[in-house]
């Protein structure tokens, strides 16, 4: 083509001389005639053809050509090929074809040599596990595409045999590769269970086949770390086939492993409470009964720890609170029959735990009549205090209506005064910790006897059969056995140990709420508190269960749960007779909902017929009648279903609303050892009514039941440390430190005027925090943070909020000094003397999927998955040592994965998770959140935290700068002199 224009153009050029002209013409009309010979010439120059195609040419022009050196355009012309240009050009475009495929077969084919498998050595075990194959499995499946797009195409005929077994070698690889990752996460999650002694001793079958898995595991992994080449370690001998054969044994060892979990919780059934790895580490001790100890909080409510002997008998059992009861006969785990089978002695726990209790409240009850009742609440475990103390009243009240009616009953008034008086007296007395807990809780119960014997007498009592009588919760001795009646519902005292632990005010919501989850006892229902956050339906569940010594398993439901993790709670409750009460009931899908209809419907039905065993999901399980299935709801929150019709009907409902919180401070503060419990009570609830009428409306603002709860306890601590300061004094500092926190700068004059008007002319006096701000100070300079007032002061604040909860939240926009409150506050802790050392964990819980902050199960293999967050909590709460645990969730709040922390913020302090596994955290852990702010948080959440409001304009810019500045570098440093002018 250049050299036709060149001429083109020479001809034009040349125009008037006739001989270059003449030549540049001649040229012209030569590369024209050449021209019409380049499409043959392209073609026969194609690169892709083969002696095929030079044979099929031949055949079909009639001429034999070869590529050698007598193939010119001069032989092609003689042989008149150009008359079957259509034919060499046809033949040379499928032979093009052909040749892109051989080439992109080819490049595949070296696509691999950059690629190797990263084997890392898996802890102390020797051996190796594969890390990182995203990119493997992406270039495999680009390649088995286009393998794929290959083998429909018509031009593929020749090659078919290299394509097919590509497409084999490929399709062979990902299988591979699929069934080694498997086989990878089923061996890793066996190994350490197969790696105890005992768990092999117990399971040999399982034990064996797992042993040859990992023998061949071994083997391969040895292999691939020498030359991790993909393509070498693909081209291993019966890989594909090792593995196969690898993950049916791993499903068997799997399914005896499940069946054996079975069994353990068939004997023990609240083994059923348990995640299967919490019950593995539980049996994987069967040595040591020693080492089971810390498990047994999962099993028992409130036993923390025993006493062991040099033989291991086991005499006595501890609560959290460090109560300790001496057991009736001692639990021998190192006997024959109990030797090595952790359900058996822990069975023989749990008699002896009742048996113990039973004598112990008899014996209490001969004793409460001949010892002084000052000195019985403080010789006697706190419990069977309180029960005996029920069953005298019941004895007495029901005396005094039988013999004088009303008239009698003012005898009666007149001495629960007296005693009531007597036990006040002794909590604003030097008491031991344990003994405070009892009469903190006597006090709440002896307020509540003098009450209702008050309402007796106003009207008219003279049977015991009246109603106004047979409503309330009354405890009698029939045939050797305490037995617990409120109306016409009757229910055996448990006698599960429940530790000594303080209890709810008794109000007349809370009275109704009894009557109404025991009447459905008696009908053979469950029970459905229902009403807005902070009405106390899960406490008041709690409570019930505490006063007929009942365990009471509280879960927190999440749309995470499916209809085989509440299978498993129910044959557990079923099997043992516990209570269990499913908070947040209406987050459960409503597909799920429905099956647990019918599982509930089938334990209820068991119950009516008085049999004791049925067969429940493929199971047959034992069945206690005492069991009882309770359900809270907040209703009408983001993430929430109606019930259906037929889960209804399984429940009798009950609507909580407000409590009565001026009775229920009055009654705490009482117990707490003030006098003048009715006058502060009420200006503590005043003082939120009136914040909540006058102050600006925010989102983290929250003036209701745990609001005024949080002032009591400050107020409860603050009357331990000062008891001979003023009362109205130490109340209205509660007061301030509690709310002073949250409150946007606006609203800190109103409520100083509130509180004024309430606490007329006092003055709170500085609390003395030297040592502490001291710590604060020198962090600050650690950290390279400017000291200011305000830093300090919202420092202080946050160590008040972490004093009285422990759960919070420190809200505020980007740049408001969150973290930097934080981080100076805990290191100025870890700094001052006296002070606790501070561990923070910090995450972001939004930068991952729920299932990876809270665990998952598995869609295709139900095994359960290790969330993050869950980690990091468990981590925490199994830290034996006083140091204090924060775990910060640094990030926005939603109304989905904060949902499910509901029964951590409260008073349970449990992290539930779908696997059934409930973490319980220690008093030294505080879980504090920080978001920019709490549009889309649920009431139910912000009720349930402490808040610490933090302002942008707190931050001054100057700070920054000299905080820039203390990292100038020295040759830098004539530039600070102009700042500091």
């Amino acid at each position: 083509n250049r050299f036709w224009k060149l001429c083109y153009k020479l001809e034009k050029t040349f125009d008037g001389r006739e001989g270059p002209q003449k030549a540049a013409g001649e040229m012209k009309a030569k590369l024209d005639d050449f021209k019409k010979h380049l499409p043959l010439i392209t073609a026969l120059r194609t690169p892709g053809l083969r002696d095929r195609h030079w044979e099929q040419l031949s055949q079909e022009i009639q001429t034999d050509l070869r590529p050698d050196k007598s193939l010119t355009l001069t032989y092609l012309l003689e042989m008149k090929v150009d008359e079957h240009e259509g034919i060499v050009t046809q033949i040379a475009e499928v032979a093009a074809k052909e040749f892109s495929f051989e080439r992109a077969l080819e490049k595949m084919k070296t696509e691999w040599d950059g690629y190797a498998f990263e084997c890392l050595a898996y802890r102390d075990s020797g051996t190796f596990v594969l890390k990182g194959v995203d990119e493997v499995t992406i270039l495999l499946d680009d390649q088995i595409v286009k393998v794929q797009a290959m083998r429909g195409s018509p031009f593929v005929k020749p090659l078919e045999k290299q394509v097919l077994e590509w497409n084999s070698f490929l399709v062979t690889m990902q299988e591979t590769l699929d069934e080694w990752l498997k086989c990878q996460k089923t061996w890793l999650y066996l190994e350490p269970i197969f790696s105890s002694p005992d768990i092999m001793r117990q399971m040999p079958t399982e034990g064996r086949r797992f042993s040859a898995v990992d023998k061949m595991w071994r083997t391969t992994m040895a292999t691939a770390a020498e030359d991790s080449r993909v393509l070498a370690v693909m081209r291993q001998e019966k890989l594909l086939d090792n593995f196969i054969e690898a993950n049916k044994l791993l499903d068997l060892v799997q399914k005896g492993l499940n069946d054996y979990l079975e069994t353990k919780r068939s004997a023990f059934p609240r083994f059923y409470f348990l995640s299967n790895d919490e019950l593995l580490d539980i049996l994987a001790e069967t040595k040591d009964p020693k080492r089971v100890v810390p498990h047994l909080p999962k099993c028992f409510e409130a036993i923390t720890d025993v006493d062991f002997q040099s033989n291991l008998d086991i005499t006595s059992m501890i609560s959290g609170e460090k109560e300790k009861v001496e057991l009736a006969e001692p639990v021998r785990p190192d006997s024959d029959a109990n030797r090595g089978s952790v359900e058996k002695w822990l069975i023989d726990m749990e008699r002896v735990m009742r048996s113990s209790l039973t004598k112990i409240t008899y014996d209490a009850i001969r004793a409460y009549a001949k010892t002084k009742r000052t000195e019985f609440v403080i010789d006697w475990p706190g419990q069977v205090v309180l029960a005996v103390d029920c069953f005298d009243w019941t004895a007495m009240v029901e005396q005094a209506i039988s013999e004088g009616g009303a008239r009698a009953l003012k005898g009666v008034e007149k001495k629960l005064q007296s005693d009531l008086d007597d036990i006040v007296m002794l909590v604003r007395g030097d008491l031991p910790a344990i003994a405070r807990l009892t009469l903190g809780a006597m006090v709440v119960i002896d307020v509540h006897d003098r009450d209702i014997v008050t309402e007796l007498i106003k009207e008219g009592i003279s049977d015991i059969n009246e109603f106004e009588w047979s409503a309330q919760l009354r405890y009698y001795e029939e045939n050797d056995v305490i037995i617990v009646r409120q109306v016409n519902a009757a229910i055996d005292y448990g006698y599960e140990y429940i530790g000594n632990s303080p209890r709810l005010v008794i109000t007349p919501l809370t009275d109704r709420c009894y009557r109404t989850l025991m009447g459905a006892m008696h009908l053979y229902l469950g029970g459905a508190p229902q009403g807005p956050a902070g009405t106390g339906k899960t406490e008041t569940t709690k409570d019930l269960s505490k006063a007929v010594a009942k365990q009471c398993v509280v879960f927190n439901c999440s749309d995470g749960l499916d209809y085989l993790a509440m299978a498993k709670f129910f044959k557990g409750l079923a099997s043992c007779g516990a209570w269990a009460c499913f908070d947040e009931f209406n987050r459960i899908e409503l597909e799920v909902l429905s099956v647990v209809a019918q599982q509930i419907l089938a334990i209820q039905q068991g119950i009516k017929q008085k049999i004791k065993r049925f067969v429940f999901e493929g199971s047959e399980i034992a069945l206690d009648p005492s069991c009882a299935i309770f359900i809270t709801m907040n209703p009408g929150y983001a993430g929430r279903s109606e019930l259906p019709d037929n889960l209804k009907a399984l429940f009798r409902p009950c609507a909580m609303m407000i409590p009565n919180y001026a009775m229920i401070a009055e009654i705490v503060l009482y117990s707490f050892g003030y006098t003048d419990a009715r006058n502060l009570a009420r200006k503590v609830v005043y003082s939120l009514r009136l914040s909540s009428e006058q102050l600006s409306s925010q989102d983290h603002y929250d003036f209701g039941m745990r609001a005024v709860k949080s002032i009591l306890t400050a107020a409860g601590q603050l009357k331990r440390v000062m008891p001979d300061e003023p009362e109205d004094l130490l109340c209205l500092r509660a007061i301030n430190d509690v709310n002073l926190p949250k409150f946007v700068e606006a609203d800190l004059p109103l409520f100083s005027g509130i509180t004024s008007d309430l606490f007329l002319g006092m003055k709170v006096p500085e609390p003395d925090h030297s040592v502490l701000l001291g710590g604060i100070k020198q962090a600050a300079d650690e950290m390279n943070i400017e000291a200011t007032d305000t830093l300090m002061r919202k420092s202080i604040q946050l160590y008040d909020t972490v004093s009285v909860r422990h759960g919070l939240m420190v809200v505020g926009l980007t740049m408001s000094m969150k973290t930097a409150c934080i981080n100076v506050l805990s290191r100025g802790m870890t700094l001052a003397d006296g002070f606790p050392t501070v561990k923070l964990t910090t995450m972001n819980p939004k930068s991952i999927s729920y299932g990876q902050l809270y665990g998952m199960f598995d869609p295709s293999t139900r095994e359960w998955v290790e969330g993050i967050g869950a980690y990091f909590v468990r981590y925490a709460a199994n830290d034996q040592s006083d140091d204090k645990n924060w775990v910060i969730f640094d990030g926005p709040v939603d109304a989905i994965w904060i949902e499910s922390m509901n029964t951590v913020l409260d008073d349970n302090k449990k992290l539930c998770l779908t696997s059934g596994e409930i973490i319980k955290l220690s008093n030294n852990m505080t879980m504090i959140f920080e978001p920019e702010d709490l549009s889309v948080a649920s009431p139910a959440t912000v009720s349930r935290c402490g808040m610490v409001f933090m302002e942008p304009q707190m931050l001054e810019w100057t700070s920054l700068v000299w905080s820039w500045m203390n990292n100038v570098p020295e040759h830098a440093e004539r530039i600070k002199d102009p700042l500091n002018k």
